[in-house]
């Protein structure tokens, strides 16, 4: 697809401390992140820096925000690229089939795409809301440089250690399978031996699968897989063993359409870290939302109070449409992203948020829609395929989009031990003096 030609604006924030006083103190300075021996999933309550949407059909990923707390992205100045063809570190389109995103919390962002088989990490290096620029896109993993079957990574997850799994469904010719990547020497990808491994062989080990997704609650994989011409399910694989590799006897069917709860499901998978959230992704058939959680721990879904239904189509708001949901995002405070694509009108993101506190979306004011494609936001919603919810740069700490005495007010009310708290910069688990630090390294009130 033609690429549309785009004024960014960019601009530095004049730090008000050195980096040179940073790296002093030991502290992460605006320009570089942390190491990948630090990096793992990012709490939820810190992922407040808005909404990721990568589209197959525009070929980008966009960051949206909601600024003046409507409770959507549709404003002016509410989204913008955050990464594409238009990138300055010399990545020929890396974002013709963007299938998968993931955010990590040494502040770098994955993105698997099936146009060139690879997997990007990427870093705003400059602080300036895109990874755009030069230097803050490299390849981490990628077919032509590994050899290794990766046409389609649509599922992409990272455990404590820093490793990131790879979930590819393959194609007629090539192998279904997750991969193990980590980087050992930390030169910022996962392409040097023994850097990458097969984690999960699916072409031998599961009959026509057909991979969709991945999440991991604590050692226990979960994906979609349609199975070819058999029944939709979802599997949990776990490393019993700690051999490196799933094995026969170490994976089984968690659900299955063939379930007497009712739940349909499609090719989304989200998890709040205990549960997960599914739902079919036909706009054919009626589509419902579901919480699954394994209550007794027998590693299956088979009692009736383990389903619970959180949201259905119903609940779209009237003249909107619900087209196929191919994507879902569980943030903070419980609040729940549903991706629609399909005609114009259907191409829609819709934002989910517990008013009432009773754990669902089923109450009037809770079914908001964040973006359409309709109007006017067409420009970056066209196929959503995969979304994620985001952390703000670095020092907004309220996440308003200024980096000012706001941000140093917050942080200095929180000081002390800090639990997934936004003011925790270093995600370290205090908020301190090294998190001060980098508000005021990146200070720049005009935002």
């Amino acid at each position: 697809m033609p690429q549309r030609s785009r004024s960014r604006g960019r601009r530095r924030a004049t730090p008000l401390v050195s980096v040179a006083a940073l790296a002093a103190v030991g502290v992460m300075a605006p320009a570089t992140f942390l190491s990948s021996a630090a990096a793992q999933p990012v709490p939820k309550d810190q992922l407040i820096g808005g909404l990721l949407v990568a589209d197959l059909s525009l070929d980008g990923v966009w960051i949206t925000r909601d600024l003046d707390g409507d409770g959507n992205a549709r404003d002016a100045g509410e989204s913008s690229i955050w990464f594409d063809a238009s990138n300055e570190s010399g990545l020929p389109e890396p974002t013709g089939s963007p299938f998968s995103l993931f955010v990590s919390i040494d502040r770098s962002v994955f993105v698997g795409d099936g146009g060139t088989d690879s997997v990007y990490r990427l870093v705003d290096l400059n602080n300036d809301r895109d990874a755009n620029d030069a230097g803050e896109a490299t390849v981490w993993f990628s077919a032509a440089a590994s050899g290794a079957d990766l046409a389609t990574p649509n599922g992409l997850w990272q455990d404590d250690a820093g490793a990131l799994y790879i979930l590819t469904a393959g194609t007629s010719s090539t192998q279904d399978a997750i991969y193990r990547t980590i980087d050992l020497n930390d030169d910022g990808d996962a392409l040097d031996p023994g850097e990458a491994s097969l984690w999960f062989d699916l072409q031998s080990l599961v009959p026509d699968s057909s991979a969709f997704e991945l999440v991991f609650i604590g050692e226990a994989a979960f994906f979609v897989d349609l199975l070819g011409s058999g029944t939709d399910a979802i599997i949990r694989a776990v490393d019993a063993d700690g051999d490196g590799m799933i094995e026969a006897g170490e994976f089984d069917v968690f659900l299955d359409d063939a379930n007497p709860f009712g739940v349909a499901i499609g090719l989304a998978l989200a998890t709040d870290g205990q549960g997960l959230y599914v739902m079919e992704n036909l706009g054919s058939q009626e589509q419902i939302l579901y919480r699954l959680e394994d209550l007794n721990g027998d590693g299956f879904i088979d009692a009736f109070d383990e389903v619970t239904e959180l949201w259905n189509e119903s609940l779209v708001p009237d003249g909107v449409e619900l087209g196929s949901s191919n994507a879902l995002a569980v943030g903070p405070d419980g609040q729940v992203m549903v991706a629609s694509s399909g005609g114009t009108a259907a191409d829609n993101l819709f934002r989910l948020v517990d008013v009432d506190g009773d754990g669902r979306f089923l109450g009037a004011g809770e079914t908001l829609l964040y973006l359409d494609g309709g109007d006017g936001s067409g420009d970056l919603l066209d196929n959503p395929r995969s979304l994620a919810h985001a952390l703000p740069r670095v020092g907004d700490v309220n996440a308003d989009d200024r980096i000012d005495f706001n941000d140093v007010l917050e942080l200095l009310a929180l000081f002390g031990p800090c639990s997934a708290c936004p003011a925790d910069q270093d995600f370290d688990g205090d908020v301190d003096f090294d998190d001060l630090l980098l508000v005021l390294a990146n200070f720049d009130p005009r935002g």
